[in-house]
């Protein structure tokens, strides 16, 4: 029982980082929860919305199956059931650390926090080992380099246990601290023009490009989806009265781009009798 009582004071006594280094500390804790945070709701939430712009991930699976020849539809579900396994595994490992960092328990910090880091190492083997598989080149740069800063964060976190740095207010001018605010402000002020501005091309009608003799060409912005194919269809139609639709397809399929955004399609009409 003694026993039991040192160890529980030993992990509730505070930190030995000294405390310049603790917010470097919880900087990793926050930056791998909110990580894991956002791709879990990311699983959740499909497609545009307001500040938030989700992928189809089963979609994205199947697509991924299909292209090797597993087209079930049970074959996808199981790679993201997998997939969401280890990222909400890894969300609570890492959130349980940042807890237990602000309640000033190292050790259970420490093996939290491990564990936290195994689960995210083991979800991008995963994520790699299907980008090899798929044939998928940019994701599997992605899916490396998250596993290298994954790595270095354990690395960085446990050196800094017993490492003193210089404060911030010490070392850091304040001319640099309001070059940071000055970014930071105008970058989030880009931010929320730009969801201002370019939101609406999620409803707004496209025009037609003619490229020949009856065929015109629709180019979709990063956000366009289905009203706009709709928007675009009905105003078509108002601008050309004279002309009937005929045929509506897309470019042959070598040519398309990898993502469902910036898709391009072409209008095949007939004059009207």
């Amino acid at each position: 029982m003694a026993g039991v009582c040192f160890l529980a004071t030993m992990d509730t006594a505070p930190s030995s980082a000294p405390s310049s280094t603790r917010w470097i500390q919880e900087g990793i804790l926050a930056y791998w929860t909110l990580f894991w945070l956002l791709n879990v709701c990311d699983k959740l939430i499909g497609g545009a919305h307001f500040m938030w712009v989700g992928r189809d991930r089963f979609a994205q699976f199947q697509k991924y199956f299909a292209s090797v020849g597993l087209d079930a539809p049970w074959v996808a579900d199981a790679g993201l059931v997998v997939a969401a396994a280890l990222e909400v595994f890894a969300l609570v490992f890492c959130a349980g650390a940042w807890l237990h960092f602000r309640k000033s328990r190292p050790a259970l910090t420490r093996t939290w926090f491990f564990v936290g880091v195994l689960l995210t190492l083991g979800t991008f083997t995963f994520f790699s080992v299907g980008d090899h598989w798929f044939g998928d080149r940019f994701e599997l740069l992605e899916h490396t380099l998250f596993w290298f800063i994954a790595a270095v964060s354990w690395s960085v976190f446990v050196r800094l246990e017993h490492v003193a740095l210089p404060t911030v207010p010490q070392r850091i001018p304040g001319g640099a601290v309001a070059v940071g605010a000055a970014l930071l402000l105008a970058t989030s002020t880009s931010i929320f023009r730009h969801n201002a501005q370019g939101f609406v091309q999620r409803t707004e009608p496209l025009e037609a490009e003619q490229v020949g003799d009856h065929l015109y060409k629709v180019s979709f912005p990063f956000l366009g989806g289905s009203t706009v194919f709709e928007e675009t269809l009905r105003q078509f139609k108002a601008t050309h009265p004279d002309e009937s639709i005929d045929h509506i397809y897309t470019v042959p399929k070598p040519l398309r781009l990898k993502k469902a955004d910036a898709l391009i399609f072409y209008i095949s009409t007939d004059d009207k009798p």
